[in-house]
């Protein structure tokens, strides 16, 4: 196991247009309500909105075609495998949770069990949901990999039992845990969700991009 960031492979487009850092925004305390949240995110087509704490509104560039392509084969494999037995709920990245601090944060792919569902009073339809066990955060084009680690570490402080940040550039998969360093894994075929989540097994071959653009 290694300490993130491991290595500062950049994505081919990231090298050509630059990537693009979060910006963020201080507010006063209460300032950012969830109908405010809702109506900024309405407005601002492209762009991604997450709340860290209860005032501090963090933008960032939208993911792109290609990432919500590879973002939805986890949602189809975790589908297929919740369908199998698993049960439990399966997200995609429209999904907001919200953190015991306040914090409203998107996953590109997310699963949450049907007992923390129940625990957290199912969905109301009124606001963001629970922080499920199980997050997928996928690298853009427009994303610093520094970034997506800290947003890890958060998700991890906030309740995620497991967590799988990918590459597909460089072809690498850190596998977080809470309280453990994330463990790396150079170009896997697949990835195993035990024991979190038993007998999930996701192939990466149609996730990773083409070598002529990992170069």
């Amino acid at each position: 196991m290694v300490s993130a960031p491991a290595r500062s492979a950049e994505a081919p487009h990231a090298v050509e247009h630059g990537t693009l850092a979060p910006i963020r925004v201080r507010l006063p305390e209460e300032a950012l309500t969830w109908e405010r949240f809702v109506q900024l995110s309405d407005d601002n087509p492209g762009y991604r909105f997450e709340r860290r704490g209860a005032n501090e509104l963090v933008i960032s560039m939208g993911s792109g075609r290609e990432s919500d392509v590879r973002a939805g084969l986890f949602v189809t494999e975790l589908n297929l495998w919740r369908r199998a037995g698993a049960g439990g709920n399966v997200a995609a990245s429209a999904a907001i949770s919200e953190a015991e601090d306040g914090s409203w944060l998107i996953a590109d792919a997310s699963w949450m069990s049907d007992a923390r569902r129940a625990a957290s009073g199912g969905e109301s339809g009124e606001g963001p949901g629970a922080v499920p066990e199980f997050v997928v955060e996928i690298r853009s084009w427009t994303d610093r990999l520094e970034n997506q680690h800290e947003k890890m570490r958060t998700w991890m402080m906030r309740g995620v039992e497991l967590g799988w940040l990918v590459d597909p550039y460089a072809r690498i998969v850190w596998v977080y845990r809470p309280e453990r360093e994330p463990e790396e894994l150079d170009e896997p075929d697949e990835l195993r969700g035990d024991p979190e989540l038993p007998g999930f097994v996701m192939p990466l071959a149609e996730v990773w991009a083409p070598r002529a653009d990992a170069q």
